[in-house]
């Protein structure tokens, strides 16, 4: 009996180096997946921000604290790293940067880790209901051997370069990842958002 579950521990251990094989962090691939849509992002804001103008930017900043306010960003954050959905969380730099940073980047850095967390909790307690492993088998295909082989160090990556936080964080918990390891990794956003707000700033203050 000991025998044969030595065996099938060992066949396992051989299948799981096998689909590690071929399973590599293409760094030179990942910074371009991080600095080109970031670099697009940045463009887009400040040709958008030098079209309309200062004076209407102001306006818009002053319509947006009186109707919507910073809970706004933050929900909408938390929201968009909650959830696996077609946007991202760094569409609120533009209006973000013409505030205090202070205040902005524990803002929105606490919204997005708790969206990672949110999601990990969704994997973790929700990955046998269909609709939410409908989402977990797909991103298993695609993200699940770098999970198994890099660990939470893939949830670092994830959260410092935009690939698909909230997509990760569910895999994560769908996979098993312990909470101990996964939920102080999301406090990597706190980082990721200071860098961006840095960079929009700059962006900001040269036009």
């Amino acid at each position: 009996m000991i025998s044969q579950l030595n065996e099938k521990k060992g066949t396992e251990v051989e299948e799981e180096r096998e689909e590690h094989k071929d399973v590599h962090l293409e760094w030179k691939r990942i910074a371009l997946i991080g600095f080109i849509p970031m670099l697009l992002l940045l463009i887009c804001s400040l040709l958008v921000l030098k079209f309309i103008g200062g004076e209407n930017y102001s306006l818009a900043i002053d319509w947006f604290d009186e109707n919507l306010g910073l809970w706004s960003i933050f929900l909408y954050v938390y929201v968009v790293d909650t959830l696996i959905l077609p946007l991202s969380p760094d569409l609120v730099y533009p209006i973000a940067v013409s505030k205090n940073p202070l205040v902005m980047i524990p803002l929105i850095g606490t919204a997005s880790a708790l969206g990672g967390i949110t999601s990990y909790a969704i994997g973790l307690l929700l990955h046998k209901i269909p609709f939410i492993r409908k989402f977990t088998d797909k991103a298993k295909v695609k993200w699940g051997a770098y999970i198994r082989k890099y660990g939470v160090f893939f949830v670092i990556i994830a959260g410092i370069l935009p690939l698909p936080f909230s997509t990760i964080c569910v895999l994560a918990g769908a996979l098993k990842m312990p909470a101990g390891k996964v939920i102080p990794a999301t406090a990597i956003r706190y980082i990721r958002t200071a860098i961006y707000f840095a960079l929009f700033r700059a962006g900001l203050l040269m036009i």
